[in-house]
């Protein structure tokens, strides 16, 4: 069964409303037009009957007719009207016509003293009925002919909006924004679209939070599964390695310390798994930012010098002398993350640029800068361009740089490279 259906029944429910609405509409207007017309009809007639008595009186008095009965019967067979003599009562009010039911009187004073009396039923002579007058054609004519075409504006303008909402509805919670949501019309549709965009936005949040959470378990039960296998074997490399630099010759220690080196550099790789897969509470303390920037540059000078990378340091002189509130081992392994990320993004050698200022730090390298792609997922866990790379320095720095209540973000340079920026609370 179609899932839209319920909303295709409620649109129809709707069309059905606004058709009985707008008929009913169309039949109240067309009984009051031709109410109106009825009464015009009849208004017309008695003022018909009032003028065709007065000149009919003037004649009486300039002719000196007669005043007879069949004087009266002569006047009323031409009028098609009860004409009658009497005489006068003051019931002649300056021929104004009465209403008396069905019947029209009008009377109007002679010279001679008496009164004339006009007299005729209502619709019997001089007034043609409502469909039979071409003014009250002509008026329901364009009036049905403005309701049709209002009808089709009206279910226009609110059919089409349901429409678009229809064609948007199933992309409500997908990848991609849905299209085709009326951002004009009337107002309860553009909330309902406005709904919908932010029913969607919510969706989205929330799935990439479940995708983050479902890849945080991941890696936690491969950290945890991996940690115990990798460390032993490692510490006992490192071991072996430290008792064979104490006692093979000179030229062989180099290779030893080597080999204590990568062995440090597998045991560092492994605690950054278990610390994003499993972070701990953090420490704040005073921590001295010019400093944590030298030991950075110490820890790395040798990597940095292999690759033919200068670091640099620039302190702002008001506010290096500020310490920040944070973690200081964390920050520590946050500044040697982006560091260490410059450094292998310029593998022909270059300088990265360590920038301390007012409520900020700044990483700065000449490589070649992140991709477009790189930039939309800059922080996230399990991605990385480069070859190699495991993906987990950016998003471990960027976790803690969050659970210190700061911002990090990465841009691009227009002379080239890459700038990362931290954003302290």
């Amino acid at each position: 069964m179609d899932k839209n259906r319920p909303f295709l029944l409620k649109t129809r429910s709707l069309s059905v409303w606004l058709a009985v609405g707008v008929g009913a509409f169309v039949l109240v207007g067309s009984v009051a037009m031709m109410g109106f017309f009825q009464y015009l009809s009849r208004t017309e007639e008695v003022i018909a009957l009032e003028s065709i008595g007065r000149t009919n009186a003037l004649f009486l008095d300039q002719n000196q007719l007669p005043q007879t009965e069949f004087m009266a019967a002569q006047i009323g067979r031409v009028m098609g009207a009860e004409v009658s003599f009497m005489e006068a009562k003051n019931q002649a009010a300056e021929g104004v016509a009465k209403r008396e039911g069905d019947i029209i009187r009008v009377g109007f004073a002679l010279e001679s003293g008496r009164e004339v009396w006009f007299s005729r039923k209502v619709g019997k002579h001089g007034a043609l009925p409502v469909w039979k007058r071409l003014d009250a054609r002509l008026a329901l004519g364009g009036f049905w002919a403005l309701s049709l075409v209002f009808s089709l504006w009206l279910g226009r303008k609110v059919t089409r909006p349901l429409a678009k909402l229809e064609a948007a509805l199933p992309g409500i919670g997908g990848d991609e924004t849905p299209r085709g949501l009326p951002e004009k019309g009337p107002r309860e549709i553009v909330s309902l679209a406005s709904a919908l965009r932010e029913t969607h936005a919510s969706l989205m949040e929330e799935r990439d939070k479940r995708r983050h959470a479902e890849r945080l378990a991941l890696l936690g039960r491969m950290a945890t599964s991996l940690a115990h296998e990798v460390r032993n074997p490692v510490s006992a490399i490192r071991l072996h390695a430290q008792l064979l630099e104490r006692v093979c010759a000179p030229a062989e220690r180099e290779s030893a310390g080597l080999i204590i080196g990568e062995a440090g550099r597998i045991e560092s790789l492994v605690n950054q798994w278990l610390r994003y897969a499993k972070p701990e509470p953090v420490t704040m303390v005073p921590v001295d930012l010019p400093e944590l920037v030298r030991e950075a540059r110490q820890s790395l000078g040798p990597q940095a010098q292999h690759a033919g990378v200068e670091i640099r340091e620039e302190i702002n002189p008001v506010w290096g002398g500020h310490p920040v509130n944070g973690d200081r081992e964390r920050l520590r392994q946050v500044l040697c993350n982006l560091i260490l990320n410059a450094i292998q993004s310029m593998p022909t050698g270059g300088a990265v640029t360590v920038r301390i200022l007012p409520g900020a730090l700044e990483v700065q390298d000449q490589g070649g800068g992140f991709s477009e792609k790189a930039l939309a997922r800059f922080g996230e866990p399990f991605h990385s361009e480069r070859e190699g790379g495991m993906g987990l320095g950016l998003a471990v720095s960027k976790e803690i740089i969050e659970s210190h209540g700061g911002k990090i973000s990465a841009t691009n340079l227009l002379g080239g490279g890459a700038c990362v920026r931290i954003e302290w609370a």
